[in-house]
């Protein structure tokens, strides 16, 4: 060869190895690594290399040898038989892959692509052919396939959710450790628009995360619940944009990890910090926090509100006479007929021992409308609260006394408490079952009291 690149031939045997075509060497080493040649028993009679950087070891595990016998090439049986029957039958084949075992060293990969050749009586004379080495791509997706099982190994191991979706809300790719978190079947979930599967809600809460994301990079702590066939579940969400690639709407990808449990016990906490555990109703803290926001909402609003402070008649004698279980009973059943008595929106709740507060908002512009309702509401009070209780094989006929303190305006909490505390020992020293009613201004009491009940 006048190509001034090394080249290394075998033995000659007896048949005559097939040439190669002339003038194709320059642009042979544009396309590959190697050239090689069989005989017509499909022995290996020459490689040559078309490249100076890339030597030719183990050529005597080459020459001489079917690639099949070659020690040096390695391929399953099956495909060695496929290959074998395309050789044997002098058909062209390309792309073959082999992988190449030197000893002591990495395996390396070529690729393998030959056309027969025949003489000119039209017998067949063997094969020319072109080898690349592939071993940087095959050992690339050696390394891809391990990084993508470690990758699912991890995701595995991950409790969350993960979905990756665009900025129409189209999810491109669904990951769950568990199917029954999902709102749908995931292959029912790739390629759809979230607003067609999920609340409207829980869309929002998505679609405001997303926005944030594409603000900042990234989105974390929105929260959802979901309805799904194991019941009510709650979802924290976070977000992230990935880096874009080409056209197309901006992509984030969603971390979702149920937080069914932490949020009962949010809930349990909350419970134990804000509500009373015997009645049920709201606590002290609790109470005088919604009592408070009521008043500083009264700043903007002109309407009338009354507050409400209600005390048990003669409840130590329920204790001493009946036992503090007995009293217990009636303090749940007093607490939950207070509360079945005012409107839903109204704070109400258990003060300390046998004490109850209700706020009655917006109940009027007018004054003697206000009066006429906070009356009502004190007598459905006291006429709920003298029902007998049944405690074990007896029953307890409870009743209680009422202070009832109309104010509007900005007011003092304290200030608030202390005259409706002395309006209901009004009502208790006036006797049993007793309502009074009193009017606050700004300066204090009003000159004019409205009737007591």
């Amino acid at each position: 060869m006048a190509t001034g690149i090394p080249t290394t031939t075998a033995a000659e045997p007896a048949a005559a190895a097939p040439a190669w075509p002339q003038h194709v060497d320059a642009w042979l080493a544009l396309v590959a690594d190697w050239r090689w040649a069989m005989d017509a028993q499909l022995r290996i009679v020459r490689v040559e290399s078309l490249r100076p950087d890339q030597p030719l070891p183990m050529l005597d595990a080459l020459l001489g040898h079917t690639p099949w016998d070659s020690p040096a090439f390695q391929l399953p049986v099956a495909q060695w038989r496929r290959h074998q029957r395309v050789l044997w039958a002098h058909k062209p084949f390309r792309g073959l892959e082999l992988a190449w075992r030197l000893p002591g060293r990495r395996a390396r990969w070529c690729a393998i692509s030959g056309v027969p050749q025949f003489d000119a009586r039209g017998h067949f004379a063997g094969y020319v052919g072109l080898a690349q080495d592939i071993t940087a791509r095959k050992r690339a997706e050696v390394a891809l396939r391990e990084t993508r099982a470690e990758l699912d190994a991890t995701l595995r191991a991950l409790p969350d959710l993960m979905f990756e979706i665009d900025r129409h809300g189209v999810f491109h790719r669904v990951y769950t450790p568990d199917v029954g978190l999902l709102a749908a079947p995931a292959d029912a979930i790739v390629g759809h628009n979230h607003r067609d599967l999920l609340p409207a809600d829980v869309v929002a809460v998505g679609e405001a995360a997303m926005a944030e994301a594409d603000r900042h990079g990234h989105a974390r702590g929105y929260r959802y619940s979901l309805d799904l066939p194991m019941g009510r579940r709650w979802f924290e969400l976070s977000v992230a944009r990935k880096q874009a690639h080409g056209p197309g709407p901006a992509r984030f990808v969603m971390l979702v990890r149920d937080i069914t449990a932490l949020k009962q016990r949010e809930d349990e906490l909350t419970e134990l910090a804000f509500i009373d555990p015997l009645t049920g109703l709201a606590n002290r803290r609790l109470l005088l926090d919604r009592i408070e926001q009521a008043v500083l909402r009264q700043q903007r609003e002109p309407s009338w509100c009354a507050l409400l402070f209600i005390d048990l008649d003669d409840f130590k004698q329920i204790n001493d006479r009946h036992g503090h279980p007995a009293g217990d009973t009636v303090l749940q059943a007093l607490g939950q007929r207070l509360r079945g008595s005012v409107r839903a929106t109204d704070p109400v709740g258990r003060l300390a021992g046998d004490e109850f507060l209700a706020l009655l908002t917006d109940i009027g512009q007018a004054p003697l409308r206000a009066q006429r309702v906070a009356m009502r509401t004190a007598r459905v009070i006291v006429q709920a609260m003298a029902e007998p209780v049944p405690v074990r094989d007896h029953t307890v006929q409870p009743s209680c006394s009422v202070g009832v303190l109309l104010f509007r305006g900005c007011q003092s909490l304290p200030a608030l408490l202390a005259q409706a505390d002395e309006l209901m020992y009004r009502a208790k020293d006036a006797g049993k079952g007793r309502v009074i009613v009193r009017w606050y201004g700004r300066g204090g009491p009003a000159a004019v009291p409205a009737p007591d009940l």
